[in-house]
């Protein structure tokens, strides 16, 4: 008599090869950030070129970085000659108005109130024909709050990278003008001039000033509103 065969069930295996993927992609994702933070550690000091935006209780002082050249955009000065001549125009008091025409004072009222409208206009016509000078700049007062926007002169395009090394330079002389302690420097950045930007911010640095920086497009007109213009030290 024949032994019968006992089959043996073969139960079927879990395939590890999903896990194994996992695990190899999760080890060299970290393989991959270990390195790259290593690199980025070793170059940091010439990655990082510019500090993070801080704000600063000193007092800014602007220049324009254009076509490769530098220009001192001279703020208190051109704030300065615009107050003393906003107070050498004649002040226009506005006078209270009857709109009773049965009053006794109506006539009078009515005459003062041209005198008020006559002065107001003249006195507009002369801030928007007014202009202030710099060396570099023509600025003139723009719109109702009396902003002040620099305009360019022509033939002083401000100075290159060159110029600005010599001791004589204008942004040398307005270096020794002011205290690192309570002044710093802010500069309006034109896309084309970002070489001359860092040789005059390392000059700075050089001297212990603070730097500010601001990007601008190309052909956007420099304006400051009545409340000065903020560019933060970085």
């Amino acid at each position: 008599m024949r032994r019968r065969r006992q089959r043996k069930s073969v139960a079927p295996t879990q395939n590890l090869d999903s896990f194994l993927d996992i695990l190899t992609n999760t080890v060299g994702v970290l393989m991959f950030i270990s390195l790259f933070v290593t690199l980025v550690t070793a170059q940091a000091g010439n990655i990082i070129r510019t500090p993070l935006l801080s704000t600063s209780n000193k007092t800014a002082h602007f220049f324009e970085v254009k076509g490769d050249r530098a220009a001192y955009l001279d703020t208190v000065s051109a704030t300065n000659q615009v107050a003393q001549f906003i107070n050498s125009l004649p002040f226009c008091g506005e006078p209270s108005f009857s709109r009773d025409p049965d009053s006794v004072l109506y006539e009078y009222y009515r005459r003062q109130r041209e005198e008020y409208d006559r002065c107001y206009l003249e006195r507009n016509a002369q801030l928007q024909n007014y202009r202030a000078t710099t060396k570099y700049y023509e600025v003139k007062l723009y719109g109702e709050g009396l902003s002040l926007a620099f305009l360019p002169v022509e033939d002083q395009p401000g100075e290159s990278p060159q110029d600005l090394q010599q001791t004589n330079s204008d942004f040398q002389q307005v270096l020794k003008k002011l205290n690192p302690k309570n002044d710093y420097l802010a500069f309006i950045v034109r896309p084309d001039s970002f070489k001359v930007f860092r040789e005059a911010r390392k000059l700075a640095w050089s001297e212990g000033f603070d730097v500010g920086w601001e990007p601008m497009p190309r052909d956007r007109a420099i304006i400051f509103g009545t409340g000065g213009r903020a560019v933060g030290v970085q």
